[in-house]
């Protein structure tokens, strides 16, 4: 009996470590460096952005545990997101989502929705844009950049880090990586750097090398801080609290100990400033929430 309580303990003690525990520390040791970007775009005198719009390319559902460590399986609406900042000097787009060929309906839940529409407004956006960026080189965030139909066309308008350009190849089609792909020079974001009036980039590795934030200032005052897959959903922000370790540590390949300071950091963030909208790339209910009360703009104009 006391080697079958030991085993039950002992793979107790396993589920709540892969699966349930998403604790972070109380004390976040981590800051973004949101001071330094404010003070880029403070410096600059050129105009403001005048909107920050959204575009949904794709949907699918996750049990909640997959965002939000513990035993929550209610359905996760996720949105594979990309994001428009209208500046005056040119607009910038942050983030490519999936085509069509990586969005296998056979590997989605029955409520997945693809948008041809959307992905045809997303490239027709990028390629008339100043530049194009993304929060990280995951494939839902960049493999719809990858196996676009005109790779030359958009390549020239590409600022992507060394981090991110390594992994293109292994998203590209049976065909390879195409040619105008192959001699991106990689853009310096390894420091916050302003890209455009209102509008500033920093590194943030954690969930994974090439990550990082964005700050967007917009013509009215209203910040945003695109976070990227830091978290997926608000309310791991709202709880402190993160993903599991079975996602973390096997399909990520996180470095957990540095998201889960990032995870506490914004949690403190959020109550130091409620004014400053996060937005995590995927959590479909909150941005749902803002195109509803006019915080974002309902697709790319």
């Amino acid at each position: 009996m006391r080697v079958l309580i030991a085993i039950l303990l002992f793979i107790g003690a396993g589920v709540y470590w892969l699966i349930l525990d998403g604790s972070t520390p109380n004390d976040a040791a981590y800051k973004f460096p949101l001071a330094e970007m404010r003070a880029l775009i403070d410096a600059d005198e050129g105009p403001l952005p005048a909107a920050l719009n959204l575009e949904i390319i794709s949907t699918d559902e996750a049990p909640l545990l997959a965002a939000h460590a513990g035993l929550h399986f209610k359905p996760f609406p996720l949105a594979m997101t990309s994001f428009q900042v209208k500046g005056a000097e040119g607009d910038i787009i942050i983030g490519g989502a999936m085509d069509k060929t990586l969005y296998d309906p056979t590997k989605r839940s029955d409520n997945a929705t693809f948008s041809d529409p959307a992905y045809r407004r997303m490239l027709d956006a990028m390629r008339d844009s100043g530049a194009i960026l993304i929060t990280h080189e995951h494939i839902d965030h960049l493999g719809g950049i990858v196996r676009a139909p005109d790779p030359a066309v958009l390549a020239p308008h590409l600022m992507l880090s060394a981090p991110q350009i390594s992994t293109m190849a292994g998203l590209a089609a049976t065909g390879g990586l195409a040619a105008a792909y192959k001699s991106l020079t990689p853009a310096n974001l390894s420091s916050p750097r302003l890209l455009a009036p209102g509008v500033a980039v920093a590194p943030t590795p954690g969930h994974s090398p090439g990550s990082q934030i964005f700050l967007i200032r917009t013509d009215n005052g209203q910040e945003y801080l695109l976070i990227g897959d830091i978290v997926w959903a608000m309310n791991n922000v709202e709880k402190a609290w993160g993903r599991p370790r079975l996602l973390q540590y096997i399909f990520f390949k996180e470095d957990r100990a540095q998201v889960q300071r990032q995870v506490r950091a914004l949690h403190d963030l959020s109550l130091a400033e409620p004014d400053l909208i996060l937005l995590p790339s995927h959590d479909k209910a909150w941005l749902d929430e803002l195109v509803n009360t006019d915080k974002l703009g309902e697709n790319f104009q």
